[in-house]
């Protein structure tokens, strides 16, 4: 990945050196808010988990969504961007078993995503002022696994894991220049199987806690953003 972003940036820096005598610089900087939602279903909570009740969350304020992000157009179409990104919460589940003798365990579980992505960019022009996107590249992403846990004797327990990996990223957008020097952007990105697996709790074979592992969701974040040009 590293290799990756100095080759790029070293290709943007050769073409913008010519662009910028020309009387243009194609370098820009941004920034995002939005939302993100997921494909994460309960099945891949715990398939082990005999007994249990399973319940995805969907609170708004857990799936907000920001991005930073860079890059240097180097022609009029084809351009390269570099984002930091935070998609909040890729998956939110609860889990619910009850016992016949009125008691019951639960447990909360969730992963946050968040990571650096490198993407290779189309442009095209509509109009004098606006334009439209798309982009497709990678997102090396590091996820934080976390659950909360209350057993039968209604003790609680915090679980916390880490995981990292690389996923295939797909985006589109429109921009709209206010100034020379500023744009307006309404986005959309799509991050495939930004997780490691299929189970997001593991048992031993007591049928106690023995790990946490992200699970593979499909995500998807709209956001608005400002870009400016230097």
């Amino acid at each position: 990945m590293k290799k990756l972003l100095v080759v790029n940036a070293g290709i943007a820096a050769l073409l913008g050196s010519g662009m910028a005598e020309a009387g243009y610089s194609p370098y820009y900087v941004g920034a995002g808010l939005g939302a993100s939602a997921n494909n994460g279903t309960e099945s891949q909570f715990c398939p082990s988990c005999d007994g249990s009740i399973f319940k995805m969350r969907n609170d708004k304020r857990d799936n907000r969504a920001y991005k930073v992000y860079g890059g240097a157009n180097l022609t009029s179409n084809v351009g390269v961007e570099v984002d930091y990104t935070d998609l909040g919460k890729t998956y939110d589940a609860d889990m619910h078993r009850p016992t016949l003798d009125g008691r019951a365990e639960r447990a909360h579980a969730w992963q946050k995503t968040r990571g650096i992505g490198i993407n290779a960019k189309a442009n095209h022009r509509l109009s004098r002022k606006t334009s439209v996107f798309g982009k497709a590249g990678v997102l090396a992403w590091e996820n934080k696994n976390q659950m909360d846990y209350t057993n039968l004797d209604g003790i609680n327990e915090t679980y916390k894991t880490t995981d990292k990996g690389v996923s295939p990223t797909v985006g589109a957008g429109i921009e709209y220049e206010v100034t020379d020097r500023m744009s307006i952007r309404a986005g959309w990105d799509h991050t495939f199987d930004n997780g490691k697996g299929d189970q997001f709790l593991h048992l031993d074979a007591n049928k106690n806690y023995a790990d946490l592992r992200s699970v593979k969701t499909d995500t998807d974040m709209l956001y608005v953003g400002a870009t400016f040009n230097f």
